[in-house]
C-alpha cells in the first residue's frame, strides 16, 4: 500500500521501489551523480571490485548489466572485452544509458533492454556473468532478495557479481541510526548482515564463491559473486 509520512513517501513493496527508479526526474538525478572528487573515488572502488569479481570471464563474453541505470558500468565492461547488455526496468535510465554508451567503441551485438530484474525476459543461462549493481540493497524482506537472486541464477550460467550493503562496517551503524526515525521520499536501504545474504543465496539455488569488500570495516557496500554449486 502507498503512503506518506510528514510529506514524504513511505516505500512499502518492490514495486513501489522499481516504479521510483522509473521516474524521469529520477533518471536525470542519477545522470548527473559522481560528479564530486569523493563520488569519484566510490565509482573507481565499485569499478575496482566488479572487475575483481568478473576475473577469469574471458573477452568476448556475454555479460548482463542489470539495473544498469545511466550506464555507469559501460565503459568498464567494454575495456574488459565483453559483449554487453544494459538493462533496466526504466525508458529515462536506459535512455541516458544509451547517450553514454555513445561515446565509447560499441559491438553491433551490445543491447539496451527494458526489463524488470525480478521477471526479465532473458533465457535460461543466456548469460556467461551478470553484474548487479546497488539494486538489492533495497529490500529488507528475505523473500525478496531471494526472489531476485533466483531470477539472476536462472538467467546466468557464469558468475554473479552483486553488491549489497553489509552490517559489518561503521557506516551501518551510523546509517541505521540517521535514518532510524525517519521517512524519505527515496527507497530506503536495508545492511544486513553476510551470513544473513548467504543464506539468502543458498535459498535462491546459488553459493557465495567470493566477498569483496573495498573499504574493510569502514564502507557498508560489498560485493559477493554468486555461482551455481557444483554439481
Amino acid at each position: 500500500m502507498d503512503g506518506t509520512k510528514n510529506g514524504s513517501t513511505l516505500f512499502t513493496s518492490p514495486s513501489q521501489i522499481l516504479n521510483h527508479y522509473k521516474k524521469p526526474s529520477t533518471a536525470e538525478r542519477y545522470a548527473g551523480l559522481y560528479q564530486t572528487a569523493a563520488s569519484r573515488r566510490r565509482h573507481l572502488r565499485e569499478e575496482a571490485a566488479i572487475a575483481k569479481g568478473l576475473a577469469g570471464v574471458p573477452e568476448g563474453s556475454r555479460v548482463l548489466d542489470l539495473p544498469c541505470g545511466a550506464g555507469r558500468m559501460y565503459p568498464l565492461l567494454k575495456r574488459l572485452g565483453y559483449r554487453v547488455v544494459e538493462a533496466d526496468a526504466s525508458h529515462s535510465m536506459l535512455e541516458y544509458a544509451r547517450q553514454n554508451a555513445s561515446k565509447f567503441p560499441q559491438n553491433e551485438s551490445d543491447e539496451f533492454v527494458l526489463a524488470d530484474a525480478f521477471h526479465t525476459p532473458f533465457q535460461n543461462f543466456q548469460f556467461d556473468a551478470v553484474v548487479c549493481n546497488r539494486l538489492i540493497h533495497h529490500f529488507p524482506e528475505p523473500q525478496v532478495r531471494q526472489q531476485l537472486l533466483q531470477e539472476l541464477g536462472r538467467i546466468a550460467k557464469g558468475p554473479i557479481v552483486i553488491s549489497f550493503f553489509s552490517t559489518l562496517a561503521t557506516d551501518a551503524l551510523k546509517y541505521t541510526v540517521k535514518h532510524a526515525l525517519r521517512h524519505f521520499s527515496a527507497p530506503p536501504r536495508k545492511p544486513i548482515n553476510p551470513w544473513q545474504f548467504a543464506e539468502d543465496a543458498r535459498r535462491a539455488g546459488l553459493t557465495v564463491a567470493r566477498w569483496i569488500v573495498p573499504l574493510p570495516g569502514f564502507s557498508m557496500q560489498w560485493y559477493a559473486v554468486l555461482r551455481h554449486p557444483q554439481k
